[in-house]
């Protein structure tokens, strides 16, 4: 009998992205792309994709944020036991977002930080009153960020609503030769 392995399309390990981030320290968004960053001081304005938000437990390993993701967005998953002080398990978020001029496609961005994870709260109830079917915020980010008592929150909002860009349609990374017009203003 043949092991059962195959994790399937879009069910990790099918598809890597570049990673936006946000430091919450230093108030700085950035992508990495594989030893590159390219920092983005200025801001940007991107498509996140909300409808295939993930929410669930992260902790850092010392390179990078293990994640276990909830059943659904209205479930939790259950806590995993903290290994040590330093080895603590949080509440994180995952999303995709997609922007030609910014990032030259799609990238994840995921993060567990307090101020960070309040925030980004706040613009999926903004998205939520601005829902429309099959549509997906696009969202303007600032390039300075809000001052939460010793760290920083994004400063962002929803700006419109638009269509789906097709690079978030079966996984394409690479942006589309030919970009749609809803999708050439971000």
């Amino acid at each position: 009998m043949p092991l059962n392995l195959d994790s399937g399309p879009g069910e990790g390990g099918s598809q890597f992205y570049d990673k936006l981030r946000f430091n919450a320290q230093g108030g700085v968004w950035y992508m990495k792309s594989g030893d590159e960053e390219t920092r983005f001081n200025d801001g940007f304005q991107a498509v996140f994709d909300m409808d295939n938000l993930q929410t669930g437990w992260s902790r850092f390993n010392g390179s990078f944020l293990d994640f276990i993701a909830d059943p659904s967005l209205e479930t939790s998953a259950p806590k995993p036991a903290d290994e040590t002080e330093e080895d603590k398990w949080k509440r994180s978020f995952k999303v995709l977002a997609f922007s030609n001029d910014a990032f030259g496609g799609v990238v994840e961005f995921m993060h567990q930080a307090r101020t960070v994870t309040a925030a980004f709260s706040e613009l999926y109830a903004d998205y939520e009153g601005k829902k429309a079917d099959g549509k997906l915020p696009v969202v303007k980010v600032k390039g300075s960020p809000k001052k939460v008592g010793d760290y920083y929150a994004p400063d962002w909002a929803v700006a419109k609503m638009a269509d789906r860009p097709d690079a978030f349609n079966g996984g394409a990374s690479a942006p589309a030769a030919e970009p749609s017009p809803a999708d050439a203003e971000f």
